[in-house]
C-alpha cells in the first residue's frame, strides 16, 4: 500500500488549495487519503478533523474540533462575517455544555464530522451558508468584534450575550463567570496570569446595547455572575449554596494559610468559621498525583484547624444536599443558621 508524501511543514493542519500548490503538491496530491476538505478550496488533515477526545479531562473534545475547524474556516471567511456564538466559545476557552454546540448527522460519528461553525454577518447582509456553517444575522450594535489571532471574532461579552437563546440561568452564570475569571497562580509567590476576558462593565453595556432573545435571562444571570469560579461546576456549587439557603455568601478563590504558611487554595470557602469546600471532580480520583496531593491539602487544613466539605457531582444531583453539607459545618465551627 502506497502512502501519501508527507505535507510540507510550513502548511499546518490546515491551508488552502492555492496554499498547497504554491508550496508545490500537486492536484492529485490535494486529494490525498490524508486530507479532507471541510469548506470549498480549503484542505485539512484528517488527523486534525478527527475526534479529539484524547483523555484529558480539561479538553472538551467538541470544543477542540470546533477550535480546529474554525480555523480550516477563518481561511475562507467571507468578507464581513465573524465568528460567533458557540464557536466564539470555543476559541476563548469559555466552557458550554454539550447542548450548546449546534451539530449535524448520526451521533455516532466522530465529533469533528459533526461539528458546525457559527458565524455571523450584521444586518442588512446576509448570513453565511454552508454544509458546516450555521449563519446567524444580526445587528452590528448588538454584536461588537474585535480580531482572536487576526480572526474577526464576537467580543466576549457579545457571545455571552448571544447564548441566551439556548442556555439556561445557571449556564449563563458559568459563561459569565468564565468571562470575568481573572486567572492567577495561587500562593504568597502567586500572581495573576493574565486580564478577563471581560468586565462586569462590557457585560452591562451588551445587555444595554438594545433588545434581543434572553434579555431578561441576561439581566438575571448578571446578578449572580462573580469573579473567583474557575468551572462550570464551581459555579453550579456555588449557586447550590447560595439560591434559596439561607446560607451566608461565601469567600472565592480563597489562599488558605496558618502561622505564615500556605496551605492551599479553595475554591468556596468561609474563611471567618475555617470551613473550605471543595469540589471534587473525577479528575481528583483518577489523577494519582491530583489525590494525593488533595490527600496532603486537606491534612493540612484539618491541622490548622479548617473542615473540609468535599462535593461530587452526585452530590450536586440531589437538591439541597450541598448546602446541608456545609450548614453542618458552619454549625460545628459555631455559626447559628
Amino acid at each position: 500500500m502506497r502512502y501519501p508524501d508527507p505535507l510540507p511543514s510550513s502548511l499546518g493542519d490546515a491551508f488552502t488549495r492555492a496554499e498547497g500548490l504554491a508550496a508545490g503538491l500537486s492536484a492529485s496530491r490535494l486529494r490525498g487519503s490524508d486530507l479532507v476538505t471541510p469548506f470549498p478550496g480549503i484542505r485539512m488533515t484528517a488527523r486534525a478533523y478527527e475526534d479529539m477526545d484524547d483523555g484529558d479531562p480539561f479538553t472538551d473534545p467538541i470544543a477542540e474540533s470546533v477550535r480546529r475547524l474554525s480555523h480550516a474556516y477563518a481561511l475562507c471567511l467571507p468578507p464581513g462575517v465573524h465568528l460567533s456564538r458557540s464557536t466564539a466559545a470555543a476559541r476563548y476557552r469559555i466552557p458550554l455544555p454539550t447542548h450548546a454546540f449546534p451539530m449535524r448527522g448520526s451521533p455516532s460519528l466522530p465529533e469533528g464530522e459533526r461539528v458546525l461553525i457559527e458565524a455571523t454577518m450584521p444586518a442588512p447582509g446576509r448570513a453565511p451558508r454552508g454544509p458546516r456553517v450555521r449563519g446567524h444575522q444580526t445587528l452590528a450594535s448588538l454584536e461588537p468584534v474585535t480580531l482572536l489571532d487576526g480572526i474577526p471574532i464576537s467580543t466576549p461579552a457579545a457571545t455571552w450575550a448571544s447564548l441566551a437563546d439556548r442556555l439556561g440561568i445557571d449556564a449563563l452564570v458559568a459563561v459569565g463567570d468564565a468571562i470575568v475569571r481573572i486567572p492567577r497562580i495561587p500562593g504568597p509567590f502567586g500572581r495573576v496570569l493574565h486580564a478577563p476576558l471581560a468586565t462586569f462593565e462590557d457585560l452591562d453595556a451588551v445587555i444595554r446595547a438594545g433588545r434581543r432573545i434572553g434579555i431578561r435571562k441576561l439581566r438575571e444571570a448578571r446578578t449572580l455572575i462573580r469573579i473567583g469560579s474557575a468551572s462550570p461546576q464551581e459555579t453550579a456549587l456555588r449557586l447550590a449554596l447560595t439560591t434559596g439557603t439561607g446560607l451566608p455568601a461565601p469567600a472565592l478563590d480563597v489562599d488558605v494559610s496558618s502561622r505564615g504558611e500556605f496551605l492551599g487554595c479553595s475554591e468556596i470557602a468561609y474563611p471567618d468559621h475555617q470551613v473550605a469546600v471543595e469540589y471534587e471532580g473525577d479528575y481528583h480520583r483518577t489523577d494519582r498525583r491530583r489525590w494525593a496531593k488533595d490527600i496532603d491539602k486537606y491534612q493540612a487544613y484539618t491541622a490548622a484547624g479548617w473542615r473540609v466539605v468535599r462535593i461530587t457531582a452526585e452530590h450536586l444531583r440531589r437538591p439541597g444536599e450541598p448546602a446541608r453539607r456545609v450548614r453542618e459545618a458552619l454549625r460545628q465551627a459555631g455559626r447559628t443558621l
